[in-house]
């Protein structure tokens, strides 16, 4: 069993690691992006929201995009749930009061939208009030001040308790906090992508600002050293936007690299990975907390991911190194 911890420093308490939702939402066919196959139906849904909060993962992440755009369309004439929110609906009512949910708003960032939104969420969701509610990205168009006013407002509505924001520069987090202080930024943060230790990491950690890690496991790519990179289906994930990181010459070497440490430790090169981003994140953020959420559909791959967070705390400085 997870412990819960304090994320940010506005008053949020959710598991040491979450589950990010994407996997049930966005899909091609009968896979998810990245190719596997999953009981990804509301049945099996709600299969792996309990067997999460058995495991002590009470943080669900999701978002208004995760949707299959085919699914949508089917499901507005025959009622069928056709996005992650609306698949998680039935599994979150039978264990009311065990979890965490937090959700996304797609831009724009302007008022009507994210609070028409936000109904519209906790409709699907099933919910009175959201948990943590994220703008899912920047709005270059509408200033951040604006979007973080509606975030106090649907507050004082009581349909919201905590914000976030992802993707963001130093910049626009100083900005938003100072109008609706944050819960937490969400980033990309595994051993393949670092480059928020430079700025966003200490800038959180100052503020006091917990952070969100979506990607932890290099979006797949420390979780299988021997993945032939060019056997990838062309919709696969993996070939998609900052994962070229994986692709550069030498990389597939370093991971493999891991395996050594990883055996000595008697875990997969995926636990140990995520090992390192949770001792990483509570070392650098200085109490205000991280909370990596690895995406799966399949409850027993979450099962063996929660492994990673007791390893966390036997890992040594010279480990990390």
């Amino acid at each position: 069993m997870l412990k819960q911890l304090q994320l940010g420093k506005q008053g949020f308490s959710t598991s040491e690691q979450g589950i990010v939702m994407m996997s049930i939402g966005i899909t091609v066919g009968k896979k998810d992006l990245y190719g596997k196959k999953n009981d990804i139906t509301v049945n099996g849904v709600s299969t792996l929201i309990r067997r999460c909060t058995d495991a002590g993962v009470t943080h669900f992440d999701t978002a208004q995009a995760y949707k299959n755009l085919w699914s949508m369309f089917i499901g507005s004439w025959f009622f069928l749930a056709s996005s992650s929110e609306q698949k998680m609906k039935p599994g979150l009512a039978k264990i009311k009061g065990k979890w965490q949910i937090a959700t996304k708003v797609p831009p724009p960032g302007g008022k009507a939208h994210l609070k028409e939104s936000c109904y519209q969420s906790c409709k699907d969701l099933g919910v009175e009030c959201i948990d943590l509610y994220y703008l899912h990205r920047i709005d270059a168009k509408v200033p951040i001040e604006v979007t973080m006013e509606a975030m106090n407002e649907l507050i004082a509505e009581g349909k919201i308790k905590y914000v976030g924001i992802s993707e963001a520069s130093v910049s626009t987090i100083r900005r938003a906090h100072a109008v609706c202080p944050l819960t937490c930024v969400q980033m990309e943060w595994s051993l393949y992508a670092r480059d928020l230790e430079d700025e966003i990491v200490p800038i959180c950690a100052e503020l006091g600002i917990g952070i969100v890690a979506y990607a932890p496991m290099g979006r797949g790519m420390l979780a299988d050293t021997s993945l032939n990179l060019s056997k990838m289906g062309f919709m696969d994930f993996r070939k998609m936007g900052k994962v070229g990181y994986a692709s550069q010459d030498g990389e597939r070497q370093l991971v493999k690299s891991l395996e050594k440490l990883a055996k000595e430790k008697g875990v997969t090169t995926a636990i140990l990975s995520l090992a390192w981003l949770h001792k990483k994140g509570r070392d650098a953020l200085k109490g205000a907390g991280i909370v990596p959420i690895p995406g799966t559909g399949n409850p027993a791959h979450m099962e063996e991911n929660v492994k990673a967070v007791s390893l966390s705390y036997s890992l040594t400085d010279k480990d990390i190194q």
